[in-house]
Protein backbone atom coordinates (compact mmCIF):
# COMPACT_ATOMS: atom_id res chain seq x y z
CA UNK A 1 0.00 0.00 0.00
CA UNK A 2 1.54 3.30 -0.68
CA UNK A 3 0.19 7.05 0.98
CA UNK A 4 0.05 9.84 -1.51
CA UNK A 5 2.70 12.19 0.16
CA UNK A 6 0.51 15.63 -1.65
CA UNK A 7 -2.92 16.64 -0.22
CA UNK A 8 -4.95 16.33 -3.76
CA UNK A 9 -6.86 19.52 -4.13
CA UNK A 10 -9.94 20.33 -6.51
CA UNK A 11 -9.97 23.49 -6.37
CA UNK A 12 -11.30 25.26 -9.72
CA UNK A 13 -14.64 25.15 -11.30
CA UNK A 14 -13.94 28.23 -13.63
CA UNK A 15 -14.34 27.04 -17.30
CA UNK A 16 -18.38 25.69 -16.00
CA UNK A 17 -20.22 22.33 -17.29
CA UNK A 18 -18.28 20.55 -19.93
CA UNK A 19 -20.11 17.19 -20.25
CA UNK A 20 -19.81 13.40 -21.86
CA UNK A 21 -15.57 14.14 -21.96
CA UNK A 22 -13.57 10.95 -20.80
CA UNK A 23 -12.07 11.64 -17.53
CA UNK A 24 -8.40 10.72 -19.23
CA UNK A 25 -8.71 14.00 -20.96
CA UNK A 26 -11.39 15.99 -18.73
CA UNK A 27 -10.34 19.65 -18.46
CA UNK A 28 -9.26 20.15 -15.09
CA UNK A 29 -10.90 23.27 -14.17
CA UNK A 30 -14.31 21.93 -15.53
CA UNK A 31 -17.11 20.39 -14.07
CA UNK A 32 -19.71 17.31 -15.15
CA UNK A 33 -22.86 18.52 -14.07
CA UNK A 34 -24.16 21.09 -11.66
CA UNK A 35 -27.71 22.96 -10.91
CA UNK A 36 -28.12 26.30 -10.04
CA UNK A 37 -24.78 27.41 -10.01
CA UNK A 38 -22.88 29.89 -11.73
CA UNK A 39 -18.86 30.11 -12.76
CA UNK A 40 -18.38 33.56 -14.28
CA UNK A 41 -18.29 36.27 -11.57
CA UNK A 42 -15.75 34.61 -9.27
CA UNK A 43 -13.40 32.81 -11.23
CA UNK A 44 -12.55 29.41 -9.37
CA UNK A 45 -15.62 29.57 -7.41
CA UNK A 46 -19.63 28.15 -7.93
CA UNK A 47 -21.81 30.97 -6.76
CA UNK A 48 -25.97 29.96 -6.36
CA UNK A 49 -28.19 32.38 -8.44
CA UNK A 50 -30.12 34.65 -7.46
CA UNK A 51 -33.97 34.18 -7.21
CA UNK A 52 -37.20 35.15 -8.88
CA UNK A 53 -40.33 37.75 -7.88
CA UNK A 54 -43.53 38.72 -9.33
CA UNK A 55 -44.20 41.88 -11.40
CA UNK A 56 -47.53 43.34 -10.61
CA UNK A 57 -49.60 40.41 -9.44
CA UNK A 58 -51.11 36.88 -11.00
CA UNK A 59 -52.75 37.88 -13.98
CA UNK A 60 -54.41 34.73 -15.24
CA UNK A 61 -54.64 31.37 -13.61
CA UNK A 62 -53.78 28.55 -14.73
CA UNK A 63 -52.70 29.81 -18.10
CA UNK A 64 -49.17 30.11 -19.95
CA UNK A 65 -47.67 32.88 -21.38
CA UNK A 66 -48.16 33.33 -25.01
CA UNK A 67 -45.76 36.41 -26.07
CA UNK A 68 -43.77 38.81 -23.59
CA UNK A 69 -43.25 42.49 -24.66
CA UNK A 70 -41.65 46.12 -23.42
CA UNK A 71 -43.65 48.69 -25.94
CA UNK A 72 -40.40 51.52 -25.57
CA UNK A 73 -42.05 54.83 -26.69
CA UNK A 74 -39.74 58.08 -27.66
CA UNK A 75 -41.35 59.37 -24.41
CA UNK A 76 -40.63 57.34 -21.65
CA UNK A 77 -43.24 57.68 -19.85
CA UNK A 78 -45.41 56.14 -22.44
CA UNK A 79 -43.69 52.74 -21.90
CA UNK A 80 -45.85 49.75 -21.43
CA UNK A 81 -44.81 46.02 -20.44
CA UNK A 82 -47.08 43.46 -22.00
CA UNK A 83 -48.00 39.60 -21.56
CA UNK A 84 -50.21 37.47 -23.41
CA UNK A 85 -52.52 35.40 -21.48
CA UNK A 86 -55.70 33.31 -22.67
CA UNK A 87 -56.53 35.26 -25.79
CA UNK A 88 -55.59 38.73 -23.83
CA UNK A 89 -52.78 41.14 -23.76
CA UNK A 90 -52.38 41.99 -20.35
CA UNK A 91 -50.37 45.52 -19.14
CA UNK A 92 -48.27 43.65 -16.58
CA UNK A 93 -47.44 46.47 -14.00
CA UNK A 94 -51.02 47.35 -14.41
CA UNK A 95 -52.55 44.49 -14.04
CA UNK A 96 -55.25 45.10 -16.40
CA UNK A 97 -56.71 43.48 -19.89
CA UNK A 98 -55.49 45.79 -22.36
CA UNK A 99 -56.44 43.57 -25.50
CA UNK A 100 -59.71 41.06 -25.18
CA UNK A 101 -60.95 38.19 -28.06
CA UNK A 102 -58.10 37.10 -29.90
CA UNK A 103 -56.90 33.31 -30.16
CA UNK A 104 -56.96 31.72 -26.94
CA UNK A 105 -53.61 29.26 -27.56
CA UNK A 106 -51.89 31.13 -30.45
CA UNK A 107 -48.76 32.54 -29.50
CA UNK A 108 -47.82 36.35 -29.62
CA UNK A 109 -44.76 37.91 -31.59
CA UNK A 110 -44.39 41.75 -31.49
CA UNK A 111 -41.91 44.58 -32.75
CA UNK A 112 -42.13 47.96 -32.54
CA UNK A 113 -41.68 50.75 -35.48
CA UNK A 114 -42.11 53.98 -35.76
CA UNK A 115 -43.24 54.43 -32.05
CA UNK A 116 -46.16 51.77 -32.85
CA UNK A 117 -46.07 48.13 -31.59
CA UNK A 118 -47.14 45.43 -33.76
CA UNK A 119 -48.65 41.92 -32.70
CA UNK A 120 -49.07 38.76 -34.69
CA UNK A 121 -49.99 35.52 -34.10
CA UNK A 122 -51.01 33.64 -37.01
CA UNK A 123 -54.88 34.50 -36.85
CA UNK A 124 -55.58 38.48 -35.62
CA UNK A 125 -53.15 41.65 -36.07
CA UNK A 126 -53.29 44.19 -33.72
CA UNK A 127 -51.28 47.36 -32.99
CA UNK A 128 -50.68 49.52 -30.44
CA UNK A 129 -49.48 53.23 -29.54
CA UNK A 130 -50.08 55.33 -26.66
CA UNK A 131 -52.33 57.56 -27.89
CA UNK A 132 -54.56 54.70 -29.46
CA UNK A 133 -54.00 51.67 -27.95
CA UNK A 134 -54.66 48.48 -29.48
CA UNK A 135 -56.15 48.76 -32.49
CA UNK A 136 -56.92 46.13 -35.72
CA UNK A 137 -57.43 48.80 -38.56
CA UNK A 138 -55.03 51.81 -40.02
CA UNK A 139 -52.10 53.40 -38.18
CA UNK A 140 -48.80 54.12 -38.91
CA UNK A 141 -48.11 50.27 -39.74
CA UNK A 142 -51.21 49.67 -41.78
CA UNK A 143 -52.26 46.77 -39.38
CA UNK A 144 -55.50 46.22 -41.78
CA UNK A 145 -53.24 45.48 -44.50
CA UNK A 146 -51.32 43.24 -43.15
CA UNK A 147 -51.60 39.59 -45.03
CA UNK A 148 -54.16 37.14 -43.38
CA UNK A 149 -52.12 34.05 -41.82
CA UNK A 150 -48.81 36.86 -40.75
CA UNK A 151 -46.69 35.86 -38.19
CA UNK A 152 -42.77 37.01 -36.82
CA UNK A 153 -43.02 40.53 -37.38
CA UNK A 154 -39.55 42.14 -37.41
CA UNK A 155 -38.36 45.46 -38.65
CA UNK A 156 -35.49 45.64 -41.04
CA UNK A 157 -33.98 48.49 -42.95
CA UNK A 158 -36.77 50.91 -42.17
CA UNK A 159 -39.58 48.20 -43.49
CA UNK A 160 -41.53 46.01 -41.44
CA UNK A 161 -41.88 42.26 -42.36
CA UNK A 162 -43.50 39.16 -41.58
CA UNK A 163 -43.97 35.44 -42.78
CA UNK A 164 -47.03 33.61 -44.13
CA UNK A 165 -46.12 29.77 -44.39
CA UNK A 166 -43.21 29.87 -47.10
CA UNK A 167 -43.64 33.51 -48.17
CA UNK A 168 -42.07 36.36 -47.39
CA UNK A 169 -43.75 39.86 -46.61
CA UNK A 170 -42.80 43.70 -46.24
CA UNK A 171 -43.74 47.19 -46.21
CA UNK A 172 -42.39 49.77 -48.50
CA UNK A 173 -40.01 52.75 -46.18
CA UNK A 174 -41.85 55.27 -44.15
CA UNK A 175 -43.42 58.13 -46.36
CA UNK A 176 -45.72 60.58 -44.66
CA UNK A 177 -44.29 58.56 -41.50
CA UNK A 178 -46.73 55.87 -41.76
CA UNK A 179 -45.71 52.83 -43.92
CA UNK A 180 -47.99 50.00 -46.00
CA UNK A 181 -48.49 46.56 -47.25
CA UNK A 182 -49.76 47.30 -50.70
CA UNK A 183 -48.28 50.67 -52.06
CA UNK A 184 -45.52 50.79 -54.40
CA UNK A 185 -42.16 49.65 -52.67
CA UNK A 186 -43.69 46.66 -50.39
CA UNK A 187 -43.78 43.57 -51.54
CA UNK A 188 -43.34 39.51 -51.00
CA UNK A 189 -40.74 37.08 -51.55
CA UNK A 190 -41.20 33.47 -52.04
CA UNK A 191 -38.85 31.93 -50.04
CA UNK A 192 -37.37 28.80 -51.44
CA UNK A 193 -39.48 25.82 -51.22
CA UNK A 194 -36.78 22.85 -50.98
CA UNK A 195 -37.98 19.87 -50.10
CA UNK A 196 -37.75 19.06 -46.53
CA UNK A 197 -37.15 22.37 -45.96
CA UNK A 198 -40.72 23.17 -43.69
CA UNK A 199 -42.25 26.23 -43.49
CA UNK A 200 -40.87 29.53 -42.30
CA UNK A 201 -40.43 29.36 -38.01
CA UNK A 202 -38.97 33.36 -37.38
CA UNK A 203 -37.54 35.77 -38.63
CA UNK A 204 -35.08 37.81 -37.40
CA UNK A 205 -31.73 39.67 -38.59
CA UNK A 206 -27.72 40.18 -38.33
CA UNK A 207 -26.09 43.59 -39.30
CA UNK A 208 -26.39 43.68 -43.32
CA UNK A 209 -29.13 40.43 -43.54
CA UNK A 210 -32.78 39.04 -42.88
CA UNK A 211 -32.51 35.96 -41.64
CA UNK A 212 -35.32 33.41 -42.33
CA UNK A 213 -35.34 30.49 -40.56
CA UNK A 214 -37.14 27.30 -41.98
CA UNK A 215 -37.56 23.84 -39.60
CA UNK A 216 -34.79 22.86 -41.32
CA UNK A 217 -32.93 25.24 -43.25
CA UNK A 218 -31.89 28.75 -42.79
CA UNK A 219 -31.44 31.44 -45.04
CA UNK A 220 -30.94 34.98 -45.53
CA UNK A 221 -31.74 38.24 -47.55
CA UNK A 222 -30.57 41.38 -47.55
CA UNK A 223 -33.22 43.31 -50.04
CA UNK A 224 -30.72 43.33 -53.17
CA UNK A 225 -30.42 39.20 -53.27
CA UNK A 226 -32.53 36.70 -51.87
CA UNK A 227 -30.27 34.04 -51.45
CA UNK A 228 -32.21 31.33 -52.43
CA UNK A 229 -29.97 28.42 -52.48
CA UNK A 230 -29.85 26.40 -49.13
CA UNK A 231 -27.47 28.24 -46.50
CA UNK A 232 -27.60 25.25 -44.27
CA UNK A 233 -30.03 22.05 -44.09
CA UNK A 234 -31.01 23.18 -40.02
CA UNK A 235 -33.46 25.84 -38.56
CA UNK A 236 -35.24 25.76 -35.67
CA UNK A 237 -38.49 24.41 -34.17
CA UNK A 238 -39.16 27.45 -32.18
CA UNK A 239 -38.42 31.27 -33.47
CA UNK A 240 -38.77 31.87 -29.35
CA UNK A 241 -35.33 30.50 -29.23
CA UNK A 242 -33.81 32.94 -31.76
CA UNK A 243 -32.24 35.66 -29.57
CA UNK A 244 -29.99 38.43 -31.09
CA UNK A 245 -27.43 39.38 -29.11
CA UNK A 246 -24.10 41.42 -30.01
CA UNK A 247 -24.54 41.20 -33.68
CA UNK A 248 -25.36 37.75 -33.61
CA UNK A 249 -28.16 35.39 -33.70
CA UNK A 250 -28.24 32.01 -31.27
CA UNK A 251 -30.70 29.45 -31.64
CA UNK A 252 -31.96 26.46 -30.78
CA UNK A 253 -32.07 23.24 -33.22
CA UNK A 254 -33.42 19.58 -31.39
CA UNK A 255 -32.31 17.65 -31.29
CA UNK A 256 -28.87 18.84 -32.16
CA UNK A 257 -28.53 21.66 -29.60
CA UNK A 258 -27.86 25.61 -30.08
CA UNK A 259 -25.75 27.50 -32.44
CA UNK A 260 -24.62 30.77 -32.78
CA UNK A 261 -24.58 32.44 -36.33
CA UNK A 262 -23.79 36.14 -37.80
CA UNK A 263 -25.48 35.79 -41.67
CA UNK A 264 -22.72 32.55 -42.62
CA UNK A 265 -22.81 28.69 -41.52
CA UNK A 266 -24.16 28.41 -37.83
CA UNK A 267 -21.42 27.41 -35.18
CA UNK A 268 -22.37 24.72 -32.56
CA UNK A 269 -21.93 26.12 -29.36
CA UNK A 270 -23.80 23.63 -26.66
CA UNK A 271 -21.60 20.68 -27.13
CA UNK A 272 -19.82 21.63 -23.58
CA UNK A 273 -23.53 20.48 -21.69
CA UNK A 274 -24.41 17.21 -24.27
CA UNK A 275 -26.15 15.94 -21.51
CA UNK A 276 -28.47 18.36 -20.75
CA UNK A 277 -29.47 18.69 -24.79
CA UNK A 278 -30.25 14.83 -25.13
CA UNK A 279 -32.52 15.11 -22.01
CA UNK A 280 -34.63 18.50 -23.71
CA UNK A 281 -38.26 16.36 -24.46
CA UNK A 282 -38.57 16.34 -28.22
CA UNK A 283 -42.28 17.85 -27.24
CA UNK A 284 -40.64 20.67 -26.06
CA UNK A 285 -38.25 21.58 -28.84
CA UNK A 286 -41.20 24.11 -30.05
CA UNK A 287 -41.53 25.51 -27.36
CA UNK A 288 -37.43 26.32 -26.32
CA UNK A 289 -37.57 30.26 -25.68
CA UNK A 290 -34.72 32.33 -25.07
CA UNK A 291 -33.48 36.29 -24.26
CA UNK A 292 -30.22 37.95 -23.25
CA UNK A 293 -28.63 40.84 -21.05
CA UNK A 294 -25.88 40.91 -23.20
CA UNK A 295 -23.63 39.26 -21.24
CA UNK A 296 -25.42 36.14 -20.65
CA UNK A 297 -28.09 34.14 -23.14
CA UNK A 298 -31.30 32.09 -20.89
CA UNK A 299 -32.91 29.63 -23.05
CA UNK A 300 -35.81 27.86 -20.76
CA UNK A 301 -35.55 24.12 -21.69
CA UNK A 302 -38.61 22.48 -19.84
CA UNK A 303 -38.65 19.46 -17.78
CA UNK A 304 -35.29 17.28 -18.77
CA UNK A 305 -34.40 13.97 -17.82
CA UNK A 306 -30.47 13.44 -17.39
CA UNK A 307 -29.15 9.91 -18.44
CA UNK A 308 -25.53 9.69 -16.89
CA UNK A 309 -25.32 6.65 -18.48
CA UNK A 310 -25.27 2.54 -17.26
CA UNK A 311 -29.14 3.12 -17.07
CA UNK A 312 -28.84 5.79 -13.78
CA UNK A 313 -31.16 8.99 -14.49
CA UNK A 314 -32.18 12.23 -12.74
CA UNK A 315 -35.04 14.55 -13.95
CA UNK A 316 -35.32 17.96 -13.25
CA UNK A 317 -38.61 20.57 -13.77
CA UNK A 318 -38.45 24.37 -15.32
CA UNK A 319 -34.92 24.41 -16.27
CA UNK A 320 -33.52 27.40 -17.79
CA UNK A 321 -29.87 26.78 -19.80
CA UNK A 322 -27.54 29.99 -19.35
CA UNK A 323 -24.64 30.49 -21.64
CA UNK A 324 -22.19 33.72 -20.89
CA UNK A 325 -21.18 34.93 -23.94
CA UNK A 326 -17.37 36.14 -23.42
CA UNK A 327 -16.22 33.27 -21.34
CA UNK A 328 -18.43 30.48 -22.84
CA UNK A 329 -19.67 28.91 -19.87
CA UNK A 330 -23.10 26.87 -19.59
CA UNK A 331 -24.70 26.71 -16.16
CA UNK A 332 -28.17 24.44 -16.30
CA UNK A 333 -30.54 26.16 -13.67
CA UNK A 334 -33.96 24.76 -12.42
CA UNK A 335 -36.66 27.48 -11.31
CA UNK A 336 -39.94 27.38 -9.46
CA UNK A 337 -41.64 28.16 -12.30
CA UNK A 338 -41.96 27.21 -16.48
CA UNK A 339 -40.85 30.23 -18.20
CA UNK A 340 -42.54 30.06 -22.10
CA UNK A 341 -41.44 33.16 -22.73
CA UNK A 342 -38.76 35.26 -21.52
CA UNK A 343 -37.62 39.05 -21.94
CA UNK A 344 -36.42 42.70 -21.20
CA UNK A 345 -37.89 44.97 -19.16
CA UNK A 346 -36.70 48.03 -18.99
CA UNK A 347 -37.76 49.73 -15.47
CA UNK A 348 -36.24 53.08 -14.61
CA UNK A 349 -32.46 52.99 -14.80
CA UNK A 350 -32.39 49.02 -14.89
CA UNK A 351 -32.74 46.64 -17.35
CA UNK A 352 -34.02 42.90 -16.13
CA UNK A 353 -34.60 39.76 -17.47
CA UNK A 354 -38.28 38.37 -16.96
CA UNK A 355 -40.11 35.46 -17.93
CA UNK A 356 -43.76 34.55 -18.35
CA UNK A 357 -44.80 31.30 -16.63
CA UNK A 358 -47.25 28.62 -17.40
CA UNK A 359 -49.70 29.99 -14.80
CA UNK A 360 -50.62 33.60 -15.28
CA UNK A 361 -47.46 35.43 -13.98
CA UNK A 362 -44.68 37.27 -14.98
CA UNK A 363 -41.05 36.95 -12.90
CA UNK A 364 -38.51 39.29 -12.69
CA UNK A 365 -35.56 37.11 -12.68
CA UNK A 366 -31.76 37.72 -10.90
CA UNK A 367 -33.33 39.36 -8.08
CA UNK A 368 -33.44 38.09 -4.15
CA UNK A 369 -32.29 35.01 -2.65
CA UNK A 370 -35.45 32.90 -2.99
CA UNK A 371 -37.69 31.73 -5.94
CA UNK A 372 -41.48 33.78 -5.53
CA UNK A 373 -43.20 33.53 -2.53
CA UNK A 374 -40.09 31.97 -0.34
CA UNK A 375 -39.21 28.69 -2.35
CA UNK A 376 -35.86 27.74 -1.88
CA UNK A 377 -33.44 27.16 -5.22
CA UNK A 378 -32.23 24.11 -4.54
CA UNK A 379 -28.48 23.47 -5.75
CA UNK A 380 -26.15 20.78 -6.91
CA UNK A 381 -22.22 20.68 -7.49
CA UNK A 382 -20.81 17.47 -9.30
CA UNK A 383 -16.97 17.18 -8.98
CA UNK A 384 -15.27 15.26 -12.01
CA UNK A 385 -13.76 11.39 -11.49
CA UNK A 386 -10.93 11.23 -9.89
CA UNK A 387 -8.50 8.05 -9.96
CA UNK A 388 -5.71 9.89 -8.82
CA UNK A 389 -3.16 8.74 -11.83
CA UNK A 390 -3.97 4.75 -10.91
CA UNK A 391 -7.65 4.05 -12.39
CA UNK A 392 -6.36 0.04 -12.87
CA UNK A 393 -6.01 -0.21 -8.62
CA UNK A 394 -8.34 0.10 -5.96
CA UNK A 395 -7.86 3.12 -3.49
CA UNK A 396 -8.87 4.35 -0.08
CA UNK A 397 -9.73 7.73 1.20
CA UNK A 398 -9.47 8.02 4.67
CA UNK A 399 -9.62 10.16 7.79
CA UNK A 400 -11.41 13.20 6.37
CA UNK A 401 -12.37 15.32 3.59
CA UNK A 402 -11.89 18.88 3.77
CA UNK A 403 -14.55 21.29 2.02
CA UNK A 404 -14.07 24.81 0.92
CA UNK A 405 -16.96 26.88 0.83
CA UNK A 406 -18.81 29.76 2.02
CA UNK A 407 -22.86 30.09 3.28
CA UNK A 408 -23.07 25.98 3.67
CA UNK A 409 -24.00 25.27 6.66
CA UNK A 410 -25.72 22.12 7.06
CA UNK A 411 -25.01 21.09 2.98
CA UNK A 412 -24.65 17.58 2.12
CA UNK A 413 -21.28 16.10 1.00
CA UNK A 414 -22.17 13.16 -1.14
CA UNK A 415 -20.32 10.54 -2.69
CA UNK A 416 -20.44 7.77 -5.31
CA UNK A 417 -18.25 4.65 -5.84
CA UNK A 418 -17.47 3.14 -9.20
CA UNK A 419 -20.61 4.09 -10.67
CA UNK A 420 -22.49 3.17 -8.20
CA UNK A 421 -25.39 5.37 -5.92
CA UNK A 422 -25.06 8.20 -4.26
CA UNK A 423 -24.80 8.05 -0.56
CA UNK A 424 -24.20 10.84 2.23
CA UNK A 425 -20.36 11.14 3.54
CA UNK A 426 -21.03 13.92 6.02
CA UNK A 427 -22.86 17.52 6.94
CA UNK A 428 -20.66 20.64 6.27
CA UNK A 429 -20.15 23.83 7.69
CA UNK A 430 -18.70 27.22 6.20
CA UNK A 431 -15.47 28.32 5.10
CA UNK A 432 -13.45 24.92 6.16
CA UNK A 433 -15.11 22.09 7.08
CA UNK A 434 -12.89 18.60 7.79
CA UNK A 435 -15.38 16.23 7.05
CA UNK A 436 -14.88 12.96 9.10
CA UNK A 437 -15.74 9.78 6.99
CA UNK A 438 -15.31 6.52 7.47
CA UNK A 439 -12.74 4.52 4.68
CA UNK A 440 -13.86 4.79 1.01
CA UNK A 441 -12.42 2.02 -1.17
CA UNK A 442 -12.98 2.38 -4.99
CA UNK A 443 -11.25 2.39 -8.38
CA UNK A 444 -12.72 5.74 -9.40
CA UNK A 445 -14.56 8.39 -7.23
CA UNK A 446 -17.17 11.11 -7.73
CA UNK A 447 -18.35 14.12 -5.13
CA UNK A 448 -21.44 16.27 -4.87
CA UNK A 449 -22.44 18.99 -2.55
CA UNK A 450 -26.16 19.07 -2.29
CA UNK A 451 -28.51 21.66 -0.43
CA UNK A 452 -31.02 24.29 -0.79
CA UNK A 453 -30.85 27.74 0.03
CA UNK A 454 -32.75 30.72 1.01
CA UNK A 455 -30.55 33.15 2.34
CA UNK A 456 -27.01 34.58 1.04
CA UNK A 457 -25.98 33.07 -2.10
CA UNK A 458 -23.76 30.25 -1.78
CA UNK A 459 -20.10 29.97 -2.61
CA UNK A 460 -18.38 26.43 -3.19
CA UNK A 461 -14.63 26.61 -3.76
CA UNK A 462 -14.14 22.79 -3.53
CA UNK A 463 -11.99 19.57 -1.79
CA UNK A 464 -9.14 18.39 -0.57
CA UNK A 465 -8.15 14.51 0.12
CA UNK A 466 -4.92 14.68 2.63
CA UNK A 467 -5.49 10.79 2.77
CA UNK A 468 -5.12 8.89 -0.26
CA UNK A 469 -4.05 5.01 0.07
CA UNK A 470 -3.30 3.24 -3.06
CA UNK A 471 -3.66 -0.35 -2.46
CA UNK A 472 -1.77 -3.04 -3.97
CA UNK A 473 -3.63 -5.51 -5.88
Amino acid sequence: MKRLEETIKWRDVSAGNIQKVSSDIMIPNSVPFSINLLFERILGEAESRKGTNIVGSQLSVGNPCLGLFQHLDSTSANNKLFAGFNGKIYDVVAGTESATGLNASAGMDFATFLNTTLMLNGNEKRTYTSAGSWASNGGVLDVGGVPAGAKFPVEFKDRVYSAVTDRLYYTNTPSGGVVSWSASGSGSLQVEQEDGGGTIQGLNKVPGYLLIYKQRSLKRWNFDSSFPEDLVNLGTQSHKSIVRARGKNYFFYGPNGFYETQGGYPKRISRPVQRIIEGIASSFYSRVNGWNDDDNIYWSIGDITVDFDRGYTETYNNVVLRYTIDTQQWAPLQYAHEFRALGQYISGNDTLIIGGDIDGQVLQLNTGNTDYDGQAINYILQSPEFDFKSREKRKTISEKIYVHSDNTYGAELQSRLDYGNWKSVGKIKDLVTDVQIQPLTAKVFEFRLVDSTTGDQVKLRGLDFPTVDILDN
